[in-house]
Formats: structure tokens, C-alpha cells, sequence
């Protein structure tokens, strides 16, 4: 076992416990939709961080930090798709597009992660730093634990959101609340641009 094993897991656990981009759209799109399109969303969501968890195994995730120009598009791409959905937020949905698309809220949570630089850091800076000299094979268990914790707090965020959808009901209140979360969102969007930005 690492050196650093345990706390690793605390570190895991504190990451996915502090507030960013999955956690902020999970309670917008669950209070909004249920717990079925936050589950949804949540699988796209683990299916992004295990793609960035292949591709930093593969070594191919070395590009984007030997390269600025490949971190600072998928950066700026991910800082503009939030921001779009907060903009969508704030609009409103087109009527019946969540219950006419079933893989929208998945491909959404999947294009959340492989845009985000801080996902891609986990598996390229995090996980190898806590695992050390201990070999391919704790990197590989580390990696599935840290998507197990990701998916189970993705899981309950969706879930303790989806009781929001009783305060949403009302028309009014839909706007109200809508608006607050989508502020939310633009606020994390804008946050997220300026706390990944490299130092030259």
C-alpha cells in the first residue's frame, strides 16, 4: 500500500465535497428534472472522469501539459459550455427536450468532465503523486476508487436535489429558483476560467 493511501482518500473525498462545475449543474439539473435526468447525467459524468482516467494511464494526457495550447482550448471550451448552460438555465429549457432526448443529460455530463483541465488533473498530477513508486497496479485501484467516491457524492447530490423539485412547481417560484442556480453556475463558470489559468 502507498505511503500516502489514506490520505489520498481524504483528499478524494474533500475534492468531490467541495463545490465545482458537476456538483453546481447536478442540483440545478435535479431540482429541475428528478433524480432519473440527475442519474443520467451522472453516469456521463463517471464515464468522463474514467476517459480521463484511461487517457492519463495511456501517458497521451502528458500533451496537455507539455502543450499550453491544448490546456488552454479544452480550459476556455469548458468555461464557454458552462457557460451556456447557465445561460439555458436562465432562458428556460425548450419544452419537452429532456423527455425527448434520454442520452441528452449523459452526453452533457460526459462533455462537463473531458472539458474540465481540474478532472484531467486528478489522474495526471493527484493520483500519481499519492501513489509514488507503488506501481501500475495502485495507480489503477486508486484511479477506481476515486471514481467510485466521484460517482456515489455525484449520486447523492442528484438524488437530495431532485426534493427541490416540490419548491419548483410553482411557475414563479420554477423562474425564481432557475435564475438563482443559473447565476450559480455562470459564478462557477467564471470562477473556474480564473482558478485554472497556468502561471507563466
Amino acid at each position: 500500500m502507498p505511503a500516502g493511501f489514506l490520505e489520498f482518500l481524504a483528499a478524494a473525498v474533500v475534492m468531490e465535497l467541495t463545490p465545482g462545475p458537476n456538483m453546481t449543474w447536478l442540483v440545478l439539473l435535479s431540482a429541475r428534472a428528478g433524480w432519473r435526468a440527475g442519474l443520467q447525467a451522472v453516469a456521463g459524468i463517471t464515464s468522463g472522469l474514467a476517459l480521463m482516467g484511461g487517457v492519463a494511464a495511456s501517458g497521451a494526457a502528458a500533451l496537455i501539459a507539455a502543450y499550453p495550447l491544448v490546456y488552454e482550448t479544452l480550459r476556455w471550451a469548458g468555461v464557454i459550455f458552462l457557460l451556456y448552460l447557465a445561460f439555458e438555465a436562465w432562458v428556460g429549457e425548450k419544452a419537452g427536450a429532456a423527455r425527448d432526448d434520454k442520452g441528452r443529460h449523459f452526453r452533457r455530463g460526459f462533455l462537463v468532465n473531458i472539458l474540465n483541465p481540474k478532472a484531467a488533473a486528478v489522474f495526471l498530477v493527484m493520483i500519481p503523486a499519492f501513489a509514488g513508486t507503488a506501481g501500475a497496479g495502485w495507480l489503477i485501484v486508486m484511479s477506481t476508487i476515486y471514481l467510485a467516491i466521484a460517482t456515489t457524492a455525484h449520486a447523492l447530490i442528484a438524488v437530495f436535489a431532485s426534493n427541490l423539485q416540490q419548491i419548483v412547481v410553482d411557475p414563479r417560484r420554477e423562474v425564481i429558483v432557475r435564475r438563482i442556480l443559473a447565476i450559480l453556475l455562470g459564478s462557477v463558470a467564471i470562477w473556474f476560467g480564473l482558478s485554472t489559468g497556468r502561471q507563466a
